[in-house]
């Protein structure tokens, strides 16, 4: 028997739209850009021309691309090469303490344009509440989603330090705005 997606999907029941991976993800920042601004792997291929098999390359694996690749990245996702690239961030190890179980909200993103893309596809990307980050981090909740929502809000050197330690980034990469 035959049966209509679009029936079901209407219905509450969801696709996923990224699959997940067993491997370790060395190149943290551009995936977590990905999946702040929504762009799955066969659609950023599509705008640079590559095979979605190269952007997992580039992803999962660390692989750098070629110098003409990388400005077309860089061109699409609007952050410059050290960001998207960096060779310290893809051998630094991407395993972090998590304390507890925790859930990222999609509501995080309902009411206000986030700005710190890096700092919100981080969450995603490990699946972090806001809230729950804050605490383990000794910051109010309000306070990092100021972070996440301010545009050019710069937090204190402090804080800076505890969220790239918490992340094992560094802080320079973490709060660099788009071009």
């Amino acid at each position: 028997m035959a049966y209509n997606i679009e029936h079901y999907l209407r219905k509450g029941v969801t696709v996923t739209r990224f699959r997940k991976t067993n491997k370790q993800v060395r190149n943290r920042i551009l995936y977590a850009l990905l999946l702040s601004k929504n762009i799955k792997f066969s659609e950023l291929a599509d705008l640079i021309g590559v095979s979605s098999r190269s952007i997992n390359y580039w992803v999962i694996d660390g692989v750098i691309p070629s110098l003409k690749r990388r400005r077309q990245v860089c061109s699409v996702l609007g952050y410059p090469d050290h960001v998207l690239f960096n060779k310290e961030i893809k051998y630094s190890h991407p395993i972090i303490c998590i304390p507890q179980a925790s859930k990222y909200h999609k509501g995080v993103t309902a009411r206000s344009k986030v700005t710190n893309e890096i700092l919100h596809g981080l969450l995603i990307l490990y699946n972090i509440s806001t809230t729950d980050y804050a605490h383990w981090i000794n910051l109010h909740p309000g306070t990092v989603r100021k972070y996440l929502h301010t545009p050019n809000f710069i937090p204190s050197i402090e804080s800076q330090s505890k969220t790239a330690d918490f992340f094992r980034i560094a802080p320079q990469i973490l709060y660099t705005k788009p071009d």
